[in-house]
């Protein structure tokens, strides 16, 4: 199987040029040697005139010399006649391989009978001789048609020029729409190989730019732009993981936060398990069956509940693929609120009103992990106690779910909106918040092909919306 070779973008752009250079130069060639034939045939016009009128000069003193029988109109019609002779002779050398020729030939033995009729006649000076009478008439029959093949030549000439010059007009209205058409084809060229995959590669910077990686359609041109692309999905691929790592890093970081407040939420059920043992221990030899059984059944009760603190720890520490399951959206929100609850101050509600028979298609771990931060942003925003309200309904077209995570903070001014959801950007003090937690977030809800945005005014909180499909791919 034969090997078809790929250019390179650099060999391709050269090539194009090479051959619009190619193709000027070959024009430039074509049209400068019609335009040297046609002087050439200019000059041969020239000449053909020039033997015409000559010839119609020798004529004139021909018939003069019918006229009034002076010797010096017949040495005329000799000298215009030698003239002829010399000027045929240039003509002959000069298109010497040219159409011309056989019609010169023509002439030239034409013009050798007409002279030789001259000749005679001039020896002969008995003009109204009967025999003399038979010469002038062959002699004006061989002028007539010596001056008919002159004409002749000089229509051919004239031709010849005519057709060279409407040949150029045609070649020029052919290398005109050539012309017209490279310099088409070169930027259609240019803007499909290079502008056109930068425009592409353009858009899909700018879907990165906001927490968007979206690989693009390599373009099969079999060249530098080809590799970029592939390249540039390759980066897309890279940037992918590295956010998976930076939302498991800022996962890690929320455990340790979180490790205190599930700390104090274990002791109160462990100090509870506790006395309950030691009553049941004292009971023991009084033989209180009621009372130790009811102790026993409050240690059952209390170790259920530092298991799912426990539980729900351990399943927001898990890293697991992302997947789409359908879930209880009121069971999702709940599990992050019992998670942050410690770390929310006492003088700071968390209100959830969702239906409880709303179930969306979500990635559990990772919206827990949206909840998670939201909440906690929004405790940080509220000064001197205040609620936070969860909500949630399906949107006017019944296709979308809404949720809005609502506080009765500071409010966010407009011109920090829009760096809210960019990476490492906090208006925390330095050392208090790495401005991770909003891009995490943006990063999941952009997985889920949600949205999410902001509306808020200085000194009337904020609310954070939430907008998820209720229709999509379920990923076991």
């Amino acid at each position: 199987m034969i090997k078809v070779p790929h250019f390179n973008l650099k060999s391709k752009i050269m090539f194009i040029l090479g051959c619009y250079v190619l193709g000027i130069l070959g024009m430039g060639y074509i049209s400068y040697n019609h335009l040297q034939t046609t002087e050439e045939k200019t000059e041969l016009l020239e000449l053909a005139y020039d033997l015409n009128n000559l010839i119609l000069e020798a004529r004139r003193y021909e018939k003069n010399f019918f006229l009034y029988y002076k010797e010096e109109a017949l040495q005329e019609n000799k000298r215009y006649l030698a003239q002829a002779v010399d000027t045929e002779k240039i003509l002959r050398i000069k298109c010497s391989k040219l159409k011309m020729v056989p019609r010169l030939m023509e002439f030239e033995a034409e013009l050798t009978a007409y002279k030789t009729s001259i000749e005679e006649l001039s020896q002969n000076k008995l003009i109204h001789n009967p025999e003399n009478n038979e010469m002038v008439e062959r002699l004006r029959e061989q002028g007539k048609k010596l001056t008919e093949l002159s004409e002749e030549l000089v229509d051919f000439e004239r031709l010849q020029i005519h057709g060279i010059l409407k040949l150029l007009k045609a070649q020029l209205v052919a290398w005109s729409a050539m012309a017209i058409m490279l310099g088409v084809l070169l930027p259609w060229m240019m803007i499909f190989k290079i502008f056109h995959p930068l425009t592409i590669i353009k858009g899909a910077t700018e879907d990165i730019a906001h927490g968007r990686f979206n690989s693009i359609e390599v373009i099969n041109t079999r060249d530098e732009m080809q590799q970029v692309m592939e390249a540039f999905n390759a980066m897309v691929r890279e940037l992918e993981r590295r956010q998976d790592q930076l939302v498991q890093s800022k996962k890690l970081s929320s455990i340790g936060t979180l490790t205190a407040g599930v700390a104090h939420q274990l002791n109160n059920p462990l100090n509870n398990i506790s006395t309950s043992c030691q009553i049941a221990s004292a009971e023991l030899e009084s033989g209180d069956t009621v009372l130790i059984n009811r102790m026993l059944k409050n240690i059952d009760q209390e170790t259920l509940r530092a298991r799912d603190v426990v539980k729900g720890l351990l399943e927001f520490s898990r890293v697991q693929e992302f997947s789409l399951r359908p879930w209880q959206l009121a069971d999702v929100v709940r599990r992050a609120v019992r998670l942050v609850q410690s770390q929310v101050p006492s003088d700071i509600h968390i209100r959830v009103e969702i239906d409880e028979d709303l179930v969306v298609p979500m990635d559990n771990q990772r919206m827990q992990e949206v909840f998670l931060n939201l909440i906690i942003n929004a405790s940080q925003a509220i000064k001197g106690g205040g609620l936070i309200t969860i909500t949630a309904e399906r949107d006017a077209t019944g296709h979308e779910i809404v949720i809005e995570v609502k506080d009765t903070g500071e409010g966010i001014s407009e011109e920090i909106q829009g760096r809210l959801f960019d990476p490492f950007y906090t208006t925390k003090e330095e050392g208090q918040g790495t401005g991770l937690g909003l891009s995490v977030v943006y990063g999941i809800i952009q997985k889920h092909e949600g949205n999410i945005t902001v509306k808020s005014s200085p000194g009337q909180g904020a609310s954070f919306f939430i907008t998820l499909p209720l229709a999509c791919k379920i990923i076991p």
